[in-house]
């Protein structure tokens, strides 16, 4: 009886340190991944891309030349600098007069915001006591961006290099699971390739039709900065439901400035924008990325943003159809 008894507390006393050890190595963990936020925030963003840039790679090897096919190599490094160029020549029509309008607005946004007089005394200057600091914050962030061009030139280059090697990677991701469990972890790695590849593509499509949407009308109704505006108008698509409304407020009150009619006009543009995009254009261009319902995508929005912040509002869908291609593939293979 004392021989069970001394057995039963060895075995409480060893599982307890297993408990503590588990909770310490967690705590470890958590605070490594934290430390290391910035360079995993990298990494995903690399990652992202190599999951987009794939189906291009894929369909460059399918490719001859000379009765040969294309190598992995070369098909890599052409669609990298297909990438890179059309990048280019957008930074390079773009980006000078963008900058020039931005510049003068982040000028004026003080005296724009102190001039939209809503009544009784009433104006967004009270309501934002301190516009020139919020200025000051939108060109700390502009120039932030340009700042870390060495984040986002890591970004390109680490990207590079795991699609240079993706297929050994893949191998050697998919070997640390048991045997039976192989191939539906390979088929989970190729749906999460396809859909994040669609979801880019499209989403670059939006993008681009929003933003010359949104500038071509802002131009017609005379709104002063309509390049700057429909330059954030496009960018901010990326982050539904919450950017279009964010920029939609933003060119309103830019109106309101000038004429109170431009603003209205401006509400009834965007509203019509939004409506082609969400009735016309997400249905053919997203046809085949999975969807989820707006409240799955707020959440995903509002837990990515109170995280990461802006970059965690970025990756929230691309993120949030990662995780549900997984639990799919979970459920089906233990059923």
């Amino acid at each position: 009886m004392y021989n069970e008894n001394r057995k039963t507390m060895d075995k409480n006393i060893i599982i307890s340190i297993k408990t503590i050890l588990l909770t310490f190595l967690i705590a470890i963990g958590i605070y490594i991944v934290y430390r290391l936020g910035p360079i995993i925030g990298l990494f995903l963003f690399a990652l992202l891309l190599v999951f987009a840039i794939e189906p291009l790679v894929k369909k460059l090897m399918q490719q001859t030349i000379v009765n040969r096919k294309v190598p992995r190599s070369l098909a890599v490094i052409v669609s990298y600098v297909l990438l890179i160029s059309v990048i280019a020549l957008v930074v390079t029509i773009w980006l000078p007069p963008f900058l020039n309008e931005a510049q003068k607005l982040i000028k004026n946004l003080p005296k724009i915001l102190g001039s939209v007089d809503l009544g009784d005394n009433f104006n967004l200057a009270s309501v934002l006591p301190q516009a020139s600091a919020v200025s000051g914050g939108i060109l700390t962030a502009t120039f932030s961006i340009f700042s870390n061009l060495t984040s986002i030139f890591s970004v390109f280059i680490m990207a590079l290099y795991l699609s240079m090697d993706w297929p050994n990677l893949k191998r050697r991701f998919v070997s640390l699971f048991p045997t039976k469990a192989e191939d539906a972890v390979l088929e989970t790695i190729d749906d999460i390739e396809i859909n994040l590849g669609h979801w880019l593509k499209g989403e670059s499509i939006l993008m681009l039709v929003v933003g010359l949407g949104c500038f071509v009308g802002l131009v017609l109704l005379d709104v002063d900065y309509p390049l700057a505006l429909g330059l954030i108008s496009g960018l901010l698509e990326i982050v539904p439901m919450v950017g279009p409304i964010i920029s939609a407020v933003f060119a309103a009150i830019i109106a309101l400035a000038s004429n109170p009619i431009k603003a209205v006009g401006v509400v009834v543009l965007y509203i019509i924008v939004q409506q082609l995009e969400n009735n016309v254009l997400v249905p053919k261009v997203m046809q085949k990325v999975s969807g989820f319902s707006p409240l799955v995508i707020l959440t995903a929005l509002l837990v990515g943003g109170e995280f990461f912040g802006v970059a965690g509002a970025v990756m929230a869908v691309p993120a949030t159809m990662t995780l549900g291609i997984i639990i799919k593939k979970i459920f089906r293979f233990v059923r």
